[in-house]
């Protein structure tokens, strides 16, 4: 695993230099130097990715797929909100970049309702057993 995050921070820092040095002699073609590192370390990403979710289906505890489920999902939406947001502001729009991360944030607390009113479920079961 050590490995693969190498491999993501050296793809990263290699094409935020190369798109620096283009970018002062050839302005346009930074953006597509940047992007296409972009591109590169989503698809790491994906892979560590599919590899937590190969782990936590290992694990079988019975009755925590929701929760793992909820977890994974909450993590790349995460992820997802973060790159996004990081591509508007270098290209200057950091007001888009806000936007997008409060959406992110909205969706993971809609996400977390139905966990919790499971959890409130649970509780009161409990409760009333006492």
């Amino acid at each position: 695993m050590e490995a693969e995050i190498l491999k993501i921070c050296g793809i990263g820092v290699l094409c935020a230099l190369v798109g620096a040095l283009i970018g002062r002699a050839v302005g346009g073609m930074s953006l597509a130097v940047r992007l296409a590192g972009l591109s590169l370390g989503a698809g790491a990403l994906v892979a560590l990715l599919a590899e937590a979710v190969g782990q936590t289906e290992a694990l079988g505890i019975e009755g925590a797929e929701p929760y793992m489920s909820a977890m994974l999902r909450a993590l790349g939406i995460c992820v997802l909100c973060r790159i996004c947001a990081d591509v508007c502001r270098d290209c200057g729009e950091a007001s888009i970049a806000s936007t997008v991360e409060s959406a992110g944030k909205i969706v993971m607390v809609l996400m977390a309702l139905p966990l919790v009113g499971q959890i409130t479920e649970y509780a009161r079961e409990l409760i009333d057993k006492i």
